[in-house]
């Protein structure tokens, strides 16, 4: 699924140092109902995930983020949800790993790198624990990927998705001359009609291949394996694909081949098989239902809040998004 707000401290890591606070100017950026959105915090938001100030509308997004984690961090607070120590401490565990810090004092070296605290660590890790928590129980868990839902979706979307050409498994003689000597592209063709009287006459043609064929499947009997409708040339699709289907079409002449075809175990055109593609069409359903009912839980929960942006020209942008 896709990530709806980033956890500070997995880019925070990355940086050569913090945003020193004593050089910001301490105000308010944007008030969601009794929280503050300081412009400490949002400058320090934006160098990190900006790696700089950033242009307007990267930092309308990035205000737009910390508002929905103050909405969320609200909710937490009324659904009594919050992460446990175990899972913060599972978690410092997973960043060491991620970055491959081995030693304790590797790691707070990198924390002290990013003007960080092990404290300042489990603090955001604790708020990004607490926010999937509640993204969890109000908009995945509430995603019904029942059989019903998936095979009803699968028939809507068979067609854009799972459809499988006609098919058939080909063997191939192919033999190849310069299309500026006609003498050469007679012998060829004698050639090909002599493999094709000995195919006749209860030769296996794999075994006729083998001896004839100038293709770089011979070795394997002229073996190409199960070929779908439109993968070959318009001319030698129509020999494979042939109505009635034929077992050895005849001959096809090209301006520098000819080719002998052997086709069994035509397949028709339909569909991939529901049991074959579940795993598929719900991850897609997930992704796609995720992501609107996440929206619609977000703007709800603006809907029902007091967000002021103090800032004039981000709320210029904001209510031109708006718009």
């Amino acid at each position: 699924m896709k990530r709806r707000y980033r956890c500070l401290f997995l880019v925070a890591l990355l940086l050569p140092a913090g945003v020193p606070a004593a050089d910001l100017v301490e105000s308010v950026v944007a008030r969601v109902n009794d929280q503050a959105i300081t412009h400490t915090d949002f400058e320090t938001r934006c160098t990190i995930e900006l790696r700089g100030p950033g242009d307007l509308d990267a930092r309308r997004k990035v205000l737009d983020e910390m508002i929905q984690e103050k909405l969320l961090e609200e909710k937490a607070k009324e659904l009594d949800v919050q992460a446990s120590d175990a899972e913060v401490e599972e978690a410092v565990e997973r960043v060491k790993r991620q970055y491959n810090l081995a030693t304790d004092a590797e790691f707070d070296a990198a924390l002290a790198q990013s003007k960080m605290t092990r404290e300042d660590l489990k603090k955001q890790l604790r708020q990004s624990i607490t926010m999937q928590k509640v993204v969890g129980r109000e908009v995945t868990g509430k995603i019904n990927m029942s059989d019903d839902v998936l095979r009803t979706e699968y028939e809507r979307r068979k067609d854009e998705l799972y459809k499988t050409p006609e098919q058939a498994h080909v063997a191939e003689i192919v033999l190849r001359f310069s299309p500026q000597e006609p003498e050469a592209r007679e012998k060829a063709v004698n050639r090909i009609e002599e493999a094709r009287s000995r195919i006749a006459a209860g030769a296996a043609f794999a075994d006729v291949a083998k001896q004839y064929s100038e293709g770089n499947a011979r070795d394997r009997g002229g073996d190409l394996g199960l070929v779908s409708r439109g993968e070959l040339l318009p001319a030698l699709d129509s020999a494979v694909f042939s109505d009635p289907p034929q077992e050895y079409p005849a001959p096809i002449l090209l301006p520098g081949s000819v080719h002998l075809f052997r086709v069994t175990d035509r397949k028709p055109a339909g569909y991939k098989p529901f049991a074959d593609v579940r795993g598929d069409l719900q991850k897609r359903m997930s992704e796609n239902i995720y992501d609107k009912n996440y929206t619609e839980f977000v703007e709800r929960l603006r809907k029902e809040a007091f967000i002021k942006i103090f800032d004039p020209t981000l709320a210029k942008a904001e209510e031109k998004k708006a718009s």
